[in-house]
C-alpha cells in the first residue's frame, strides 16, 4: 500500500552504520540549537563541524557508530601506538550504539578522555599479552619487528565508556 511505512530497520555494512551514526549525532546536536554539518569523508580527524550560531564557536567531532559491543579506532604497531593516539585522535568523540537503530545510544567523549581511554585499554591489552606469552616489553618489540606483522586495530568496548552516555555538555559547554 502507497504511504503505508512498515519495514523493520536494519542497517548493513560498515559504510550504511557510518552514514547512520552521523546524521544521528547530526540531529542531536541540531535539537540543542547547534549547526551540525557533516564533512566530507575524506576529511582528517573528525566527521561533523558543530557551530554555535550564538557564539559562533566550533568544534570538529569524530563519529563512530557499531551494532556491535565495540568501536574500532586506529591501527597501529606495539612500537608506535603512543605516536598513533596523538597523530589520530584530534576531536572529541561521540559513538553511537544501534545495535537497536530505533533507540540508539549515545557516549560523548573528550579528545583528551579519549586518548587516555585509548591509551588505556591498549596498556591492559599489553600486561595481558606479555604476561600470557611471559614476555618482556622489549621482547613483544622485538617479535614484531622480526615478523613483519599488520599493524594491530584498536578499539574501544561499549563496557570502556558506559559512564559516557549522553554527556552532550562535553560539546556543548565549549562552544
Amino acid at each position: 500500500m502507497m504511504g503505508e511505512s512498515n519495514y523493520s530497520m536494519r542497517v548493513t555494512g560498515p559504510q550504511f552504520k557510518g552514514n547512520l551514526g552521523m546524521f544521528l549525532v547530526c540531529a542531536e546536536l541540531s535539537k540543542r540549537n547547534l549547526i551540525a554539518m557533516p564533512t566530507s569523508r575524506n576529511t582528517k580527524g573528525y566527521d561533523i563541524v558543530v557551530l554555535n550560531p550564538e557564539t559562533n564557536k566550533a568544534l570538529g567531532i569524530q563519529v563512530k557508530c557499531t551494532d556491535k559491543k565495540e568501536f574500532p579506532i586506529l591501527s597501529s604497531h606495539w612500537k608506535d601506538y603512543d605516536q598513533k593516539i596523538q597523530n589520530k585522535i584530534l576531536s572529541d568523540f561521540v559513538f553511537v550504539d544501534v545495535s537497536d537503530p530505533d533507540k540508539p545510544n549515545y557516549f560523548i567523549v573528550s579528545e583528551r578522555e579519549m586518548k587516555d581511554i585509548l591509551e588505556s585499554a591498549i596498556k591492559e591489552y599489553s600486561h595481558k599479552y606479555q604476561q600470557k606469552h611471559g614476555l618482556t616489553w622489549e621482547q613483544v618489540l622485538e617479535g614484531e619487528e622480526m615478523e613483519k606483522r599488520r599493524p594491530n586495530l584498536w578499539v574501544i568496548r561499549l563496557s570502556n565508556i558506559e559512564g559516557y552516555q549522553d554527556k552532550w555538555e562535553t560539546i556543548t559547554n565549549r562552544l
